[in-house]
């Protein structure tokens, strides 16, 4: 796991920063909670003197990697690193920086916010599909790291964009985090003009319901194949790029 930047800030620090968002009570506690360790690191991101541009656009990726991704392991490594050499080459790339998430016994962070120019391609030692499937505890941690960073940016007087974009091939099992607090901490988010969350359902048309159940409205239910990834990473970039530029997806779908 790798770090950019600022120190770790304190849990009283991150739930300031959370505080000072105005997101709502109920959905401040179920992020102020989420805050342990791993989050914390998730929270990390350059200052704002140290960014080449004079605002930004956050992107918090959460991915699966389950055990039931395992045939699908080279396809999503190709996807994402296609996904981050077209957002490297776009004319706004020294405004993006991206944050990478992956689950399976656990939510586990790969990266924290860094710009897509300097960003650490997966590989097959940082992607290893394996376990169960903590989709709960990993979509929470992304966008507490989303919240707080993008916070902290506002405060030093760096407008910014926000996007999640989850893939997701499977129902929890493992999280400690309920459907119930990843969708009152949606809810909240999906309010603010700032923020644009995508989620993808990989292998089954039920993974609809499953996106609906944790809030998102922006999402998208495709088959299991390797084309079917690229061609959903593809997306990704096209519409961060889009977001980057101020040309915001349509409420409800034109994410994808």
């Amino acid at each position: 796991m790798t770090t950019q930047g600022n120190d770790v800030p304190s849990r009283a620090g991150a739930s300031s920063l959370i505080a000072a968002s105005q997101l709502g009570a109920a959905a401040q506690q179920v992020l102020v909670q989420n805050l342990d360790e791993t989050v914390l690191l998730g929270c990390i991101g350059l200052d704002a003197d140290h960014l080449d541009s004079s605002d930004a656009t956050l992107v918090s990726v959460v991915l699966d990697m389950s055990s039931s991704m395992a045939s699908y392991k080279k396809a999503v490594i190709e996807a994402y690193n296609a996904m981050l050499v077209a957002l490297a080459g776009a004319k706004a790339a020294s405004a993006i920086l991206v944050s990478t998430w992956a689950f399976a016994d656990s939510a586990l962070l790969l990266s924290s916010y860094e710009p897509v120019e300097r960003k650490a391609k997966l590989c097959a030692a940082t992607y290893a599909p394996n376990g169960c499937t903590a989709l709960h505890d990993a979509t929470l941690g992304g966008l507490t790291g989303l919240v707080a960073y993008g916070q902290q940016l506002h405060d030093q007087g760096v407008p910014t964009r926000r996007v999640l974009f989850v893939l997701s091939d499977g129902e929890d099992n493992t999280s400690r985090a309920s459907a119930l607090d990843v969708r009152t901490a949606t809810a909240a988010v999906v309010k603010d003009e700032a923020f644009t969350l995508a989620y993808a359902g990989f292998g089954s048309t039920d993974l609809q319901r499953q996106a609906d159940a944790l809030g998102f409205t922006q999402a998208i239910a495709t088959t299991a194949n390797a084309n079917e990834l690229r061609r959903i990473f593809r997306q990704v970039s096209q519409s961060v790029l889009r977001v980057s530029q101020g040309n915001m997806p349509l409420t409800g779908g034109g994410f994808f």
